[in-house]
């Protein structure tokens, strides 16, 4: 299966410290300033997976839990896309692991 390999463990590992050390309110909040319509409709959606879980019955905890997996997942999946783009282009040309110019 081809790949285009730009998000590695490393940016994975890095968003996931990043979300931790400065919490979702904050990260939420500056991702909302970079990418607005994006940062909109996840907070829609996850809002609307919020009143979904609450309606099958599930406790408040066990809702708020599953709320806060979902949106440290999704938010974390951005913030480690957006790093590895930003290396991408901070990349040194010559370097031998980055794809040969296209034609």
């Amino acid at each position: 299966m081809p790949t285009d390999r730009l998000v590695t463990a490393a940016h994975v590992l890095k968003a996931v410290m990043e979300y931790e050390r400065r919490g979702s309110t904050k990260v939420l909040s500056d991702l909302e300033k970079l990418e607005p319509d994006l940062v909109e409709y996840l907070l829609e959606n996850l809002t609307r997976l919020y009143h979904n879980l609450a309606g099958f019955g599930l406790s408040a905890g066990d809702t708020r839990k599953a709320y806060r997996l979902a949106e440290k997942t999704a938010v974390v999946c951005l913030m480690a896309l957006r790093k590895a783009h930003h290396d991408l282009w901070q990349a040194d040309p010559s370097s031998p692991d980055d794809p040969p110019p296209s034609p």
